[in-house]
């Protein structure tokens, strides 16, 4: 595929995006569907192209500000102007109107190119919503908040997670020879590949010895400090990401819940626990009747709550485009809800494990201070990890080289 057609892609794709309310990867995968013709080197240089634009949105939502049509199409001229640099010839060319390449140049086009770039706002130049500002403030101060945003505005690590059931860490260290792989600095199953990335085709993914996940990601199902025998409830287990950290960590001995509000998600989550070699795992939809039929019966509850994902910037740069203020307020009173009505499965003397991929305060230690201030009945307890020791597990990726996340580890008294 030439350049031409990979933009025209490239166009089509925003152009749906920005009509959806779909991530951006729900869109991509359904368009590369409906358009099998489209190659893997092809999808791959597609796929690369939009997240650079992503990783300059609120640039070029800047300098397309006044444009409220076609704004695929005058995304990705800005970005070819520039970020990419390309000259208005060759914009030009690529714009030719011939089968495969995006429609010619209009004159408004044409002088819209020839514009000089404006002095970026701060929000523009590093890359945020602008309303979110006092919000990032507030985690990171100014003297490390622009380094934050950089860092956030970066490429993710890839992490891989040893499936403990099927192998050691040497073992897979051994199916993933053509890659230069570290330890984690922190997890302790934990694999990161230093030169490229990994495709789910490979034999080591395939066949369940590796999984992957964000460093980050892994920690919280390390907080949770299972053992074989116990009885966990995944209260939001989504895909099934932790749900097979903690299987590993029992050993398969004992019972995981993997609850979720829309049982779809639990299937999709089924197929690697199939894969995992993981049979201690009981898919549940969320209901009233089991909640109040399971009632202080579970050791260990973990509640990875739906978040605003501003701690995955670095791997989903989409999601700052379509989020709000409003969005924001929502998750925080949802959030609150779930902590309310999962500390009832936590049995006396068991934990409550609450945890966000979000770096905003007000969806983390916020919320467990309103916790505990309603619940008297439950103690922070302090985290302590391989190289971690706090009162809150707080990960950015310019301390830690992870995902934005946090988490809190919460006692049941008596």
């Amino acid at each position: 595929m030439q350049l031409e057609a990979r933009v025209k892609s490239t166009i089509d794709l925003l152009e749906i995006f920005f009509a959806s309310r779909a991530p951006f990867d729900i869109v991509m995968s359904k368009y590369f569907k409906n358009n099998r013709w489209i190659g893997a080197n092809d999808r791959r240089a597609i796929a690369e192209f939009s997240y650079e634009i992503f990783r300059n949105f609120e640039k070029l939502k800047f300098i397309t500000r006044k444009i409220t049509n076609n704004l695929g199409r005058f995304f990705v001229l800005a970005h070819m102007k520039f970020n990419r640099e390309f000259s208005e010839k060759q914009i030009e060319e690529i714009f030719s109107g011939r089968k495969y390449a995006p429609e010619k140049l209009s004159e408004f086009e044409r002088k819209f190119l020839r514009r000089e770039l404006e002095d970026l706002p701060t929000y523009a130049q590093l890359n945020y919503p602008e309303w979110l500002e006092p919000y990032l403030q507030r985690v990171f101060g100014k003297e490390h908040f622009a380094d934050e945003m950089k860092a956030l505005n970066g490429k993710a690590c890839v992490d891989l997670r040893v499936n403990a059931l099927l192998a050691t860490k040497e073992q897979a260290r051994g199916e993933l020879q053509e890659f230069e792989i570290e330890d984690t600095r922190y997890a302790e199953n934990g694999l990161r590949i230093l030169n490229g990335r990994i495709s789910r085709s490979h034999p080591a993914i395939r066949d369940g010895i590796v999984e992957i996940q964000d460093e980050g990601s892994q920690l919280i199902a390390e907080l949770c400090r299972v053992r074989p025998g116990d009885t966990v409830v995944d209260y939001c287990a989504g895909a099934g990401g932790k749900t097979l950290a903690l299987a590993a960590c029992m050993e398969n001995k004992g019972r995981i819940f993997a609850m979720d509000k829309y049982p779809e998600r639990l299937e999709n989550a089924k197929k690697r626990f199939r894969r995992a070699n993981v049979n201690n795992v009981f898919c549940q939809e969320i209901s009233n009747k089991w909640l109040k039929r399971h009632r202080e019966s579970a050791y260990v509850v973990l509640v990875d709550v739906p978040c605003s994902g501003t701690g995955t910037w670095r791997r989903n740069p989409d999601m700052r485009a379509k989020f709000c203020e409003n969005d924001l307020r929502e998750l925080i009173e949802v959030q609150a809800e779930i902590l309310r009505t999962a500390q009832n499965l936590v049995k006396p003397g068991g934990r409550l494990i609450y945890s966000t991929c979000s770096i905003l305060k007000e969806e983390d230690e916020d919320q467990i201070k309103k916790f505990l201030e309603e619940f008297g009945n439950f103690e922070l307890q302090k985290i302590e990890l391989r190289n971690y020791r706090g009162d809150f597990l707080r990960l950015t990726p310019l301390r830690n080289d992870t995902d934005g996340f946090f988490a809190a580890v919460m006692r049941k008294k008596g």
